[in-house]
């Protein structure tokens, strides 16, 4: 018996001493892992940040004589099947676009007037794939430049359950069109009040912004910011009443994609797809708009530029028209207050008489 409990203490015994041999070797083996990680040419960019390029996607300034611009706006079938000619030439959405066109070229209070420089205003409608041939001749016939967009490739996470919301990226492609210095960007359900073209020479517009590397977050992202941006947009009225909304309105911290002006920059366009790499880095539901609040958050490198109240609103009402706001954003066609609707029924139905007088 006793020499058993001997023997049993010294197996104990020799147990406890091996523990601290094997904790040794743990130890030991977590300073190597520690060590071979920083050791010179081993990756760090998890943690550290690249240095931004100082003259990559650098802008012009814009003058009054010498700068080509565009007023562009979207227009899509909004299905993922054929689209008769006939059906289309009846939509909504095609009618709102040639009112719009009108209202920018020919409208007695509305349209551009580059009278007083020799600055070029190209009225641009970005068509998608599906648009009928025949729309876009008649959109040509009628004054605007017509860029056919070709689809921009998205992730797999990036889906709505609206389905007239799955070609929305497309808009992108504007800033591709590096031809203009500066490009406004209208949604086709807009009614204008008087001519918009003098929002180009607002500072907002006109001047490019310094890009605030220092504010981005993302190490992933920095070395794809261009070094300057322009872009500029209104406070979406969504946030404060809808149609309720006090005038003049309040600021929001975020913006309506239905209106905003940009400097077209490939560098620009290379950046906000680059942003689609990464998961949920935005909220896909409302598509490019989140994209687009993302990419030039306030708090972000390329904070977003608050617009006078006076260029746009969203959620219009009538003190919106009173206090003289230039486009009032809406699907006036079925919604909106009764004196807007108006209105923009005498914008459609002065359009329809126009290429009837026009049209031989």
């Amino acid at each position: 018996m006793h020499h058993s409990i001997l023997s049993s203490r010294r197996i104990v015994g020799s147990r406890r001493r091996a523990s601290p041999s094997k904790m040794q070797m743990l130890i030991l083996t977590a300073a190597l892992v520690i060590l071979y990680a920083l050791l010179p040419g081993r990756s760090t960019t998890t943690t550290s940040k690249p240095p931004p390029d100082p003259t990559y996607g650098l802008l012009d300034e814009t003058s009054s004589s010498a700068s080509r611009l565009a007023i562009a706006t979207f227009l899509t079938a909004g299905d993922d099947d054929p689209v008769s000619a006939s059906e289309f030439l009846s939509n909504p959405y095609f009618a709102a676009t040639r009112t719009l066109l009108h209202q920018l070229l020919h409208g007695a209070e509305t349209r551009i007037n580059t009278s007083s420089s020799n600055v070029s205003i190209d009225v641009v409608v970005l068509v998608t794939p599906n648009v009928p041939p025949e729309a876009t001749r008649q959109l040509s016939r009628e004054g605007a430049v017509v860029i056919h967009a070709s689809p921009v490739p998205l992730k797999w996470w990036i889906r709505t359950g609206v389905t007239r919301w799955k070609d929305q990226f497309l808009k992108l492609r504007l800033l591709e069109q590096t031809q203009y210095k500066r490009l406004l960007f209208i949604d086709a359900d807009t009614l204008l009040t008087s001519s918009i073209d003098a929002l180009f020479s607002e500072p907002e517009v006109s001047l490019p912004a310094p890009t605030l590397h220092q504010h981005c977050p993302r190490a992933d992202e920095i070395p794809l910011l261009p070094a300057q941006y322009v872009f500029a947009a209104r406070s979406n009225n969504q946030f404060t009443g809808e149609r309720r909304h006090p005038f003049p309105p309040l600021n929001t911290d975020l913006f309506s994609a239905g209106f905003w002006a940009a400097a077209p920059s490939a560098e620009l366009f290379a950046y906000l797809l680059s942003v689609m790499d990464h998961y949920r880095r935005f909220d896909p539901h409302t598509m490019e708009q989140s994209l687009l609040n993302y990419a030039f958050r306030r708090a972000g490198p390329m904070p977003w530029r608050e617009l006078h109240y006076r260029w746009t609103a969203t959620w219009p009402n009538r003190e919106d028209l009173a206090g003289g706001v230039v486009s009032l954003h809406d699907k006036f066609w079925k919604t909106g207050p009764d004196e807007l609707r108006a209105l923009w029924a005498r914008r459609r139905d002065e359009m329809e008489r126009y290429w009837a007088e026009h049209t031989t």
